[in-house]
């Protein structure tokens, strides 16, 4: 979603007042470093080629694989330069900086590294070890941390051919296509008790479970919850019918800004997600070789049209 301070500099970009832009974006960058979108629009109002040139490299470190990007870094005759990270302190001078509320990829990098350096001191003795011990959180991140290892997994939203209607998606390798249930929306607001990403090959276009909660159902005192193979489960000690609600979410995300604030959810935020009810969600490979149904059970599948998260809620 865009910051209000990013919509008047697009604004201000339509209305030829680029040196007004150009302040705020500069100040929109500085807060978000990671804000792809704030990126693309600093390329508007860039002084001169060779800062357009620290604008590509700070683009394509956040996603390597932006097409448009590396096609506007060969129009300007230049390839990836190997130091782009110390140019876009030009722009940026925070981004290495430790502060709080560092976006969640810096975060989770930080750790790796933390890890990898102690793994390595360890003696040559317990090379077996420390390599098992390393897939183990490998797996673990993989499949249970909300993190997108900084563009390498996840959905390809760059590549992706939508319809209209968003029922039938394609990309470079398969196809999708989608059957709602209807044609109203579905709003989902309350306490998120697991926020995980889906790494299914065949279903790439389905992203996140995300647990949605409200009453009982939202207190770890009163009701445990977990989440086992896109599917929930919970119990109560204390009471036999808790009040409120849970709602187990299977993402598709309408877009990629949607899909970057869905990575930003963690457990115990609050959240508002809404969009349309999907019954089912069919793949196959471009020559029409069916690969399988998504379907789910008592859960919902649902194309994510907005998504607003405030951290921090009380149940923690």
């Amino acid at each position: 979603m865009l910051s209000d301070r990013l919509k008047q500099a697009i604004q201000l970009i339509k209305e030829n007042h680029k040196d007004q832009a150009r302040q705020l974006i500069i100040s929109e960058v500085k807060d978000n470093p990671s804000n792809l979108t704030a990126w693309l629009w600093a390329l508007e109002v860039a002084k001169n080629e060779k800062e357009k040139r620290t604008i590509l490299d700070r683009i394509l470190t956040i996603d390597p694989t932006h097409k448009g990007a590396l096609q506007y870094l060969k129009k300007l005759g230049q390839t990836r330069s190997q130091d782009n990270e110390v140019k876009a302190k030009q722009l940026n001078p925070k981004h290495d900086s430790q502060r709080e509320g560092e976006e969640k990829p810096s975060r989770l990098g930080g750790l790796l590294r933390l890890v990898f350096d102690w793994a390595f001191s360890l003696p040559a003795s317990c090379g077996f070890l420390t390599l098992f011990f390393l897939i183990l959180i490998g797996i673990f991140i993989y499949f249970r941390v909300n993190t997108s290892f900084f563009g390498l997994a996840g959905a390809d939203f760059d590549s992706l051919v939508i319809s209209n209607a968003y029922e039938k998606i394609e990309s470079n390798d398969m196809y999708w296509e989608v059957q709602f249930e209807g044609t109203g929306e579905s709003k989902y607001i309350g306490t998120v008790r697991h926020a995980a990403p889906i790494r299914i090959k065949e279903f790439a276009i389905l992203t996140h479970d995300i647990l949605v909660t409200t009453g009982d159902f939202a207190n770890p005192e009163i009701v445990d919850t977990n989440v086992v193979d896109h599917k929930f489960i919970w119990k109560s000690r204390n009471v036999s019918a808790p009040s409120g609600s849970i709602n187990l979410i299977h993402a598709i995300p309408a877009n990629k800004d949607i899909y970057q604030t869905m990575l930003e959810i963690q457990k115990w935020d609050t959240v508002k997600i809404t969009g349309r009810e999907i019954y089912s969600v069919k793949a196959y490979q471009p020559d029409g070789t069916f690969l399988g149904t998504w379907q789910d059970m008592g859960c919902n599948t649902l194309l994510v049209e907005s998504v607003s998260v405030l951290k921090g809620d009380s149940n923690q």
